[in-house]
């Protein structure tokens, strides 16, 4: 297989494997929340707790997958990953009780924690550099496209919710199957030679990184409050369940905008493209706050968000691989470690707000978040002109 085909297989093996670990494991929860809801008579609060475990399950994973893919190679993480990813659904399909409920979405969502950080390893050693923030940005963009297809099955299996948790095994097993043949089996010798050895706190945390790492943080806990929440306050708000449910499919759509993030950094620059996101997603919380009964408001809100958000995952992986270019999937990983430190905190914070001031309440929250992290953008031009200078 040649090297541009290559390249192109591990791509698209990155964003299919994504697409169903994070797009249909993690997401899928609060896209079926409803029907959830309403099948085990469980309060805000408790399904944002369940919603937590998946995020603590995560950060585990994320913590362990750069050494994990050091020793073992991208192909045996990512591949356990799917697996994860498939188990954990079938569990939610087969739940009779909300304890089995949580164990399938504690057990589904720690598989996006594996698949994604040995991704960083896998493109700077396989591919050219002018090609890698395309690369990374074109991956993250799975999750855009896990949303878009997870919302037409919700659609068609209507109130058959289990339905479509067995559908979303069975996308899952195809993907993973691809991402373990198109993936390399080890690092090259130079590249995990260049891995070995012990990491220091201050490799993690220095006057490069804490920006990256403060902006993932608060950028996690604003976004877990629509991926939870935004099906269910939409339909409480007069779209109803099939309607909240096709905008949470146009969170997908624009989500595939993630995939542009390269260009829109090398257009504008990291500072300018991360305060632009942050804004736009923050726009997009409170506007569903404030008008999630109307149908043009709640579409531009999703459109908003999925864009806003996935261009600013994509942008932080960019920005990731600068600061921690000696090791990339251990240094994604981290950045993921602490965006999802924020994903965990926030269901069960915005659950308790959303109990005693309404669900309008948190979301206006968390769009003041997204604001604050416009603070927290680069200051150092991250476009492969400066790069390679």
């Amino acid at each position: 297989m040649g090297p541009e085909r290559h390249a192109r297989h591990v791509v698209g093996a990155g964003v299919g494997v994504v697409a169903v670990t994070y797009g249909l494991g993690r997401y899928g929860y609060g896209l079926l929340l409803p029907d959830i809801r309403a099948a085990f008579d469980l309060s805000s609060g408790a399904l944002g707790a369940i919603a937590a475990g998946a995020y603590a399950a995560y950060l585990v994973a994320v913590a362990a997958a750069g050494a994990l893919s050091a020793r073992f190679g991208p192909r045996v993480v990512v591949a356990a990953g799917g697996g994860l990813a498939i188990a954990g659904m079938a569990l939610v399909a087969g739940a009779s009780g909300p304890g089995m409920l949580a164990a399938g979405i504690f057990v589904a969502g720690g598989s996006g924690g594996l698949v994604f950080p040995p991704f960083g390893d896998v493109v700077a050693e396989h591919l050219p550099p002018r090609r890698r923030s395309r690369a990374m940005a074109a991956i993250s963009s799975g999750t855009g496209w896990g949303v878009l297809v997870a919302a037409p099955v919700a659609l068609l299996a209507g109130g058959a919710w289990r339905a479509a948790w067995l559908a979303f095994v069975a996308l899952a097993v195809l993907a993973t199957l691809w991402a373990a043949w198109a993936l390399p089996g080890r690092a090259r010798p130079a590249a995990a030679a260049s891995r070995a050895g012990r990491l220091e706190l201050s490799w993690f945390v220095c006057p490069r990184s804490g920006p990256l790492l403060a902006g993932a943080f608060l950028i996690g806990l604003a976004a877990s409050v629509y991926w939870t929440f935004s099906v269910d306050l939409a339909g409480q708000a007069g779209l109803g369940r099939d309607g909240a449910q096709v905008m949470l499919g146009a969170v997908g759509a624009a989500s595939i905008a993630g995939s542009l993030g390269g260009d829109l950094l090398e257009r504008i620059g990291g500072r300018a493209a991360l305060a632009l996101c942050a804004l736009l997603m923050g726009t997009a919380l409170v506007l569903l706050a404030v008008a999630a009964g109307s149908w043009p408001a709640a579409l531009a809100s999703a459109a908003g968000f999925g864009a806003a958000y996935n261009l600013i995952v994509a942008l932080q992986s960019i920005w990731s691989a600068r600061v921690f270019a000696d090791r990339p999937a251990v240094g994604l990983g981290a950045v993921m470690f602490v965006l999802s430190t924020g994903l965990l905190l926030g269901p069960p914070i915005a659950g308790l707000v959303a109990d005693r001031l309404g669900l309008a309440a948190a979301f206006c929250g968390a769009g003041a978040l997204c604001v604050a992290t416009t603070l927290l953008a680069p200051r150092e031009d991250l476009r492969s002109a400066a790069a390679a200078g």
